[in-house]
């Protein structure tokens, strides 16, 4: 990122491009405003080992020499219908809560639009409530809420991070704990056509069978290209415990689920972070389930697994999986939204020849999304 220093003439404050020597002051900030520690492997693994730049890029606030906001992206590619360009992903925006309210947001994101327009050609992310609307006042623009799908496997292993309400508890474990019963089993109308199917349990990422699902499914939308690059890094992350479940018919590949495991504030997680084909196929539902089942044997005693709610609805609705835009987990669940910034016009789309404000054009796995 272009070394560019902003000081505005009676304030303390200066915005600057970042690098990997703010690493200990970035990840004592971030502590300091989410409460949760990040390891300098960790920053390392998202910034400094990024395979799609040459650069950390991050903008930097300072005060007194001291960092006290900051905006990071993630470099990636995008496949779109023009072809595949690159694009950045904001992540881990903060600013110390002393320092709030202090147009540090304004001048750290004026400084980042205006160095990125070189090097990317969209800006998509995520944003928590309280950030949209400082990212609507820069012209970005809301696709969609982004559903997902919870299995919840232990209401009461994960009741104290959802809420402090008693009642609220009671009607979570009331709802989770009848339908993970009820659907442990393979569902009826899948079993008959899942004998020429067998399911592997890889550790750690099996590209060559992800990579042959991808290219024989590769979806029309807007996604993340499953190269060998993206998926040898993306699923590094060392917060990660990973495998990858390969569903075969005749010895091939035709179906692959990547899970990563782990604790956050002592609730066991799995994620369902990539799911190839990327879009549901019929044909191969049936790979799609015995890799599930696999991967769902594994996860027993995991308290909830985590699923994007788009691809096989049918395969994961049998087996437990609740949207969190619908009764009952609608009550619990913080609502993902997905953000759009066209680089460096905001409005101009006619390099993607798709409507990148359009939730349909988009094609988004757990991997594509800002998990940690």
């Amino acid at each position: 990122m272009q070394q560019v220093d902003a000081t505005d003439e009676g304030d303390d404050y200066s915005i600057r491009a970042g690098g990997s020597g703010d690493r200990e002051a970035f990840l004592s900030l971030y502590e300091s405003v989410w409460g949760r520690s990040k390891s300098a492997a960790w920053f390392d693994w998202r910034f400094v080992d990024n395979p799609f730049t040459d650069r950390v890029e991050l903008v930097i606030a300072e005060c007194a020499g001291r960092v006290v906001g900051a905006e990071p992206l993630l470099a990636l590619p995008l496949a779109t219908p023009a072809g595949t360009v690159p694009v950045r992903q904001p992540v881990d925006w903060i600013v110390h809560s002393d320092h709030r309210q202090c147009g540090l947001f304004t001048r750290m994101t004026e400084q980042l639009l205006s160095t990125t327009a070189e090097r990317a050609e969209l800006l998509f992310n995520f944003p928590s409530d309280a950030l949209r609307p400082g990212l609507q006042k820069f012209d970005w623009t809301e696709v969609a809420s982004v559903p997902m799908r919870y299995r919840v496997q232990n209401a009461a292993g994960i009741s104290a991070s959802l809420t402090d309400d008693d009642h609220d508890t009671s009607v979570l474990t009331r709802a989770a704990t009848p339908a993970v019963r009820a659907v442990l089993a393979v569902a009826d109308r899948l079993t008959s056509s899942m004998a020429d199917v067998s399911a592997q349990r890889v550790d750690g990422t099996a590209t060559h069978a992800i990579r042959s699902v991808y290219t024989e499914t590769r979806p029309d939308t807007v996604h993340v290209p499953r190269t060998t690059t993206y998926l040898d890094w993306r699923f590094a992350n060392p917060r990660w415990d990973v495998a990858t479940y390969v569903a075969r018919r005749g010895g091939r590949p035709v179906a692959t689920l990547v899970v990563g495991r782990e604790t956050v504030d002592g609730t066991e997680k799995a994620l369902l972070l990539d799911v190839q084909p990327m879009t549901t196929d019929p044909e191969r539902a049936p790979a799609f389930a015995a890799a599930l089942d696999a991967a769902l044997a594994d996860l027993a005693d995991v308290d909830v697994v985590t699923a994007p709610a788009r691809v096989f609805p049918g395969v994961l609705r049998h087996r437990g999986f609740l949207r969190d835009d619908s009764f009952p987990l609608a009550r619990f669940a913080t609502t993902t939204t997905h953000v759009v910034r066209p680089l460096p016009d905001p409005t101009d789309t006619s390099g993607f020849d798709a409507d990148v404000f359009d939730a349909d054009a988009w094609t988004l796995m757990l991997a594509d999304l800002d998990v940690e």
